[in-house]
């Protein structure tokens, strides 16, 4: 018991740097895909499109460049992402 008692704040150390490490992952993949849209757009940034038959962010618009939708959500984040936060995708 003394000996999981001294190690559990380690394991749980190693695990927050996991998760630290997997978010700066996932920024560097958000950026490479702002990069890419560009390249691909003339060298400007995706426009927020309100108000019209198709609203779309720059999240969605990245979507294409992009693996997955979990990318941007932060493995130390609490909250899920809701069947609202992907309707648009």
């Amino acid at each position: 018991a003394i000996l999981a008692a001294i190690l559990f704040p380690v394991f749980a150390r190693a695990r927050e740097n996991a998760r630290r490490s997997s978010c700066q992952s996932n920024l560097k993949q958000i950026g490479l895909g702002f990069k890419q849209y560009m390249q691909d757009y003339d060298e400007r940034y995706p426009q927020i499109r309100l108000g019209t038959a198709n609203d779309l962010g720059w999240a969605q618009q990245l979507q294409p460049y992009l693996k997955s939708v979990q990318i941007y959500q932060c493995p130390s984040e609490t909250t899920g992402i809701t069947d609202s936060d992907n309707d648009n995708n």
